[in-house]
């Protein structure tokens, strides 16, 4: 079983997917550690978060496939893939395409959404990553749109799409089995 946990920056997904992992084995693959791992095993210099949320957000995707393809090879274990459709870039939101979500071979689209004034306040409190400074009504038509495209490449690669609102663990638990 190969799950994206797609979701806006803040919404909680690493921490539903740690609260998923106390009841089942998974295999969590973050997108931007997936990045860096790939940047790494290429002798390249491994940027922080938010060089990859600035940088070359499509060359990054090449970079995020490759190593979630070797991951996903040698493992036996349901994965979770946990990362973004849409990017809060430096020139606004930046969609990623189908062909990389395709690419992963995924049974299942997951959207998390949560209440935009606590996505917001996440945000805030979190200090060991930089983002965007947005207010909720922002982060509300973030989500919207992000939620609106997940769906739209759940369909273009014929996979299973699921709302999941305010980290409602049941549903991935059903999911992974």
């Amino acid at each position: 079983m190969r799950i994206a946990l797609l979701g806006l920056s803040g919404v909680g997904k690493s921490t539903l997917i740690g609260r998923l992992r106390q009841s089942v084995q998974i295999l969590h693959l973050q997108a931007s550690a997936l990045i860096k791992a790939e940047q790494a095993y290429r002798a390249q210099h491994a940027d922080s978060s938010e060089a990859l949320r600035l940088g070359a957000v499509m060359d990054n995707q090449d970079l995020m496939i490759a190593a979630y393809k070797r991951e996903a090879q040698v493992t036996t274990l349901p994965i979770i893939f946990d990362g973004h459709n849409v990017i809060d870039g430096r020139d606004g939101l930046v969609e990623i395409p189908t062909s990389v979500f395709r690419a992963l071979d995924l049974n299942v689209i997951c959207y998390l959404s949560a209440n935009p004034e606590w996505i917001a306040e996440r945000r805030q409190m979190d200090v060991g990553r930089a983002r965007p400074a947005r207010d909720a009504v922002t982060l509300a038509e973030h989500q919207r749109i992000a939620c609106s495209a997940a769906e739209r490449i759940a369909g273009e690669i014929g996979c299973d799409f699921v709302a999941i609102a305010d980290d409602k663990i049941d549903l991935l638990l059903e999911l992974v089995g």
